[in-house]
């Protein structure tokens, strides 16, 4: 389920990446009216139970009783501002409720503690973990959840319908307001739209995929909000924000490794560039109510939003072969997924560095990635990709190897090499890579063995060297 959580700090600094068009582009905005009332519930003190007790014995917080409902004038024009920047009708009201920073902290924990977010998120560590882009004791969940609710602002929840707010942050500043319009954006997604349903909300999306659904919906309301910001707010006002933005701090945003910050970062980011240009290259806000019915399959899309509107770079379908009667008793495959341009690109970076990582990305085609678990602490991932051409192809089996020695340094030992394959090792673990034509297959492994016994299932690659 999309979250939608804004994170202040975010919002402020693409408020700011902004800063030198919206200065000189700003008009007064109404006044504003502060007129407001609260009913419902009080928050919960949450002193009947504790946290564990809430996660397994799978109580469940409830935002919309727990919080307290807000009516307020300043919101509902705030409503009717953003539907008129962005061009889409307010069905009907979005329901604010004000709830305590611990309140949407324990939801979120909530739903990354059910079991089929707890296995993904645990089958994402050992991946991220394997390719080297987390370390060996770094807890996913836990770096996710710290980074999320460092400084939550609200969050629209496509499920119930209402924006949540922290209390004393929700309509408090011209920044809160601004942010208040990008989780409307949400709202009228969701309402004219559908954010729960496909093609936006679809159960067989890869990790790709969905990456580039949410660049698209989170792209579309950070740039709404800028609009919003442009129409609305008045220079002094940007200077109060900015002021605001220097005394933020985003510890946990900064300290997170980079694979997860640039994750996080990426939707808000390029999501806007990307929306911004397929607006000013077709029919403006149509050709993101467009995208919205016909969404982006990759972020290769995302990355290079013309091979989007030519609609002829859907990515190719890659067919792995299963492993698993192969592989033989107790194994079992934990994850298949695709690694995007995204992610090679990022991958790229942290161990070859800027220009390699844009050299090697940018010729990507398609990609599935699996990760079988064997007995004790054996496992084997296969990682097949189709490239644009033999040369993209070529450039990746080649940069690899400049990837391991970023990666491993002088850990890493050469075992042999054909003209199609090589094989190294370090720190005790087995890493292959075979070309074929426009595909490549990057296999890992800390046992010969079964490294041996994997390659043999695809023929189409030269054997171990």
């Amino acid at each position: 389920m999309r979250r939608g959580l804004s994170i202040l700090a975010l919002m402020v600094f693409l408020i700011l990446v902004g800063a030198a068009v919206l200065v000189g582009y700003y008009t007064v905005g109404p006044g504003k009216n502060t007129t407001t009332t609260v009913t419902g519930k009080s928050d919960l003190s949450f002193k009947p139970f504790t946290l564990n007790e809430l996660l397994h014995n799978k109580q469940k917080v409830d935002i919309a009783t727990c919080g307290t409902r807000i009516h307020s004038a300043q919101f509902e024009q705030i409503e009717q501002q953003a539907s008129k920047v962005r061009g889409l009708p307010l069905k009907h009201e979005v329901p604010l409720v004000s709830t305590t920073e611990s309140t949407l902290r324990y939801e979120l924990l909530y739903e990354f503690n059910k079991q089929s977010q707890q296995k993904q998120t645990l089958a994402a560590e050992k991946i991220l973990k394997a390719m080297g882009l987390l370390k060996p004791g770094d807890n996913l969940e836990d770096i996710e959840v710290n980074v999320l609710t460092e400084q939550i602002a609200g969050t629209y929840d496509p499920e119930t319908k209402v924006i949540n707010v922290i209390a004393g942050k929700g309509l408090g500043s011209t920044n809160d307001q601004v942010t208040l319009s990008h989780e409307v954006t949400h709202a009228l997604q969701d309402q004219n739209f559908g954010l729960t349903k496909p093609p936006l909300d679809e159960t067989n999306l890869n990790g790709d995929q969905s990456s580039a659904v949410d660049s698209l919906v989170e792209g579309d309301a950070t740039d709404t909000m800028i609009l919003y910001a442009q129409t609305y707010v008045t220079a002094s006002d940007l200077l109060q924000m900015q002021q605001e933005a220097s005394n933020t701090s985003s510890t946990q945003l900064d300290r997170a490794p980079l694979y997860i910050r640039e994750s996080l970062l990426f939707p808000y980011q390029q999501g806007l560039t990307f929306v911004q240009d397929i607006k000013n290259k077709k029919g403006g806000e149509q050709e993101v109510n467009n995208a919205l019915a016909a969404p982006p399959m990759s972020t290769q899309q995302i990355l290079h939003p013309d091979l989007y509107l030519d609609g002829k770079h859907n990515p190719r379908a890659v067919t792995m072969p299963v492993l698993t009667t192969a592989l033989g008793k107790g194994w079992k495959n934990i994850d298949t997924d695709t690694l995007g341009e995204f992610d090679y690109q990022i991958w790229f970076q942290e161990f070859a560095g800027l220009q390699k990582s844009r050299e090697v990305s940018d010729g990507w085609g398609g990609n599935t990635i699996q990760y079988y678990q064997g007995p004790g602490k054996n496992y084997v991932m296969p990682s097949m990709t189709v490239w644009d051409t033999d040369i993209d192809a070529q450039d990746f089996f080649d940069n690899y190897v400049n990837l391991l020695e970023g990666r491993f340094h002088s850990g890493l030992k050469k075992l042999g090499s054909t003209a199609t394959s090589y094989l190294y090792q370090a720190d005790g673990v087995f890493y292959y890579a075979g070309k074929s034509g426009d595909s490549t297959l990057a296999l890992q492994s800390p046992d010969r063995a079964t490294l041996d016994t994997a390659l043999k299932n695809y023929p189409q690659f030269a054997p171990m060297p």
